[in-house]
């Protein structure tokens, strides 16, 4: 990917970033603010060149975000993540990924009946995002496009401790490389993750 397309997509980020920050302060931004981390598996889908992906899947995943709910349905999600791919027999042989994405947060259960007080809650989210590779086969790096979508059932303790389970498909375009580090020739690669995670809402 371009350096050009990338200072384009973290330009935007800021923007939109700032705008929200300016909208909100005098009304609490900390209230709408919730962190999360997780973590979890990998698991390997494509491409499928040479390699079991099934060897290249594990529990080699976290992440960390944070979420700005602009209301009981519709939040923004920052996150970064980490997904090492590498083979579970051979050392040296992989490729680990960092990702920052940026998403739009729905939760469907509010949505459909708002007047229904639950402890239990599924929020849907999608949004995208740029990675950096880094093989250990071929010791180079590559950097990608991300576009994501997911699914995450979530349970309340108190008003702001929530365990959560997140289902995440992950597409990568512009991919230099596969899950053993190697070169790829149709130029994108997809995984799924699947974490478990504490999100604890800021403010009062």
């Amino acid at each position: 990917m371009s350096k050009k397309v990338r200072n384009i997509f973290m330009t935007g980020c800021f923007l939109i970033a700032a705008q929200f920050v300016n909208a909100q302060t005098s009304n609490g931004i900390w209230n709408n603010l919730s962190v999360e981390g997780q973590y979890g598996l990998n698991s390997a889908l494509s491409p499928k060149e040479g390699i079991k992906t099934s060897d290249f899947s594990g529990f080699n995943f976290f992440q960390f975000g944070i979420t700005y709910h602009i209301d009981e349905v519709w939040g923004v999600r920052g996150s970064f993540a980490s997904s090492n791919f590498k083979h579970k027999d051979i050392d040296n042989v992989g490729v680990k990924y960092s990702k920052l994405v940026l998403e739009a947060t729905y939760n469907v259960l509010t949505a459909i009946n708002k007047e229904a007080a639950s402890d239990f809650e599924v929020t849907a989210h999608a949004g995208f995002g740029l990675a950096s590779g880094k093989s250990e086969a071929a010791s180079k790096k590559d950097m990608a496009g991300v576009a994501q979508i997911g699914i995450m059932p979530k349970y309340n303790f108190s008003p702001r401790v929530a365990v959560f389970l997140d289902g995440t498909f992950v597409n990568q375009f512009s991919q230099d490389y596969g899950f053993n580090g190697l070169g790829i020739k149709q130029g994108s690669g997809s995984y799924f993750n699947v974490g478990l995670g504490v999100q604890v809402r800021l403010g009062q």
